[in-house]
């Protein structure tokens, strides 16, 4: 093995170790209050709904606290939401309800500070057969208050994001590359 291989590998193999030592932030496991059924959950919630993940974008409040936002095309509302269209939001913790676009959800949110806050604790999740309490909970809930979906809108800044992404592959691809030839051409210039 290349003494210069064995040197990369040792340094490696010393400062693994290290990430170890840093300090972190610190984390608090969820507690969870689950509501026994549909009915009192809704009672405690903000708002009951379900609705479709349309867009989900990140944003930090602050340097210790930052926030999911989905916003959802909502189908069918129980209480609280009033318009075709809600934005609930999620924080970067344990208790983090981890939305996917497009997928489809029953939300038991809670107000704070003005704005909808959904977490993992609660009966709030994804509409599916395999979620067995969604199901449960939409034949308790009965018929709600139904919405026509708004017409969809154009989004500009996904094909931004490709390019930028395709950009930035290019660049480390061009950077990969003359790291490779300034080590081809030392190799040249000590062999002679």
């Amino acid at each position: 093995m290349p003494k210069r291989i064995r040197i990369v590998l040792a340094l490696i193999l010393i400062l693994l170790p290290l990430n170890l030592l840093l300090p972190t932030e610190k984390s608090l496991a969820c507690s969870c209050m689950i509501p026994e059924n549909a009915q009192v959950a809704k009672k405690e919630a903000a708002a009951v709904f379900t609705g479709t993940v349309r867009e989900i974008k990140e944003f930090k409040v602050s340097r210790n606290e930052a926030y999911f936002a989905a916003t959802l095309v909502v189908d069918e509302s129980w209480k609280g939401v009033n318009e075709p269209e809600v934005v609930v939001y999620t924080g970067w913790s344990s208790c983090q309800f981890d939305f996917e676009k497009s997928g489809r959800y029953l939300l038991y949110p809670y107000d704070h500070d003005g704005r909808y806050e959904v977490t993992n604790c609660g009966r709030s999740g994804e509409i599916s057969q395999e979620n067995v309490r969604t199901v449960a909970d939409l034949e308790e809930l009965g018929a709600g208050t139904k919405f026509e979906a708004p017409p969809q809108t154009e989004e500009a800044d996904e094909g931004t994001g490709k390019a930028i992404r395709w950009v930035g592959i290019f660049a480390a691809l061009l950077l990969l590359a003359a790291v490779f030839g300034l080590w081809q051409r030392r190799k040249r210039n000590k062999k002679a």
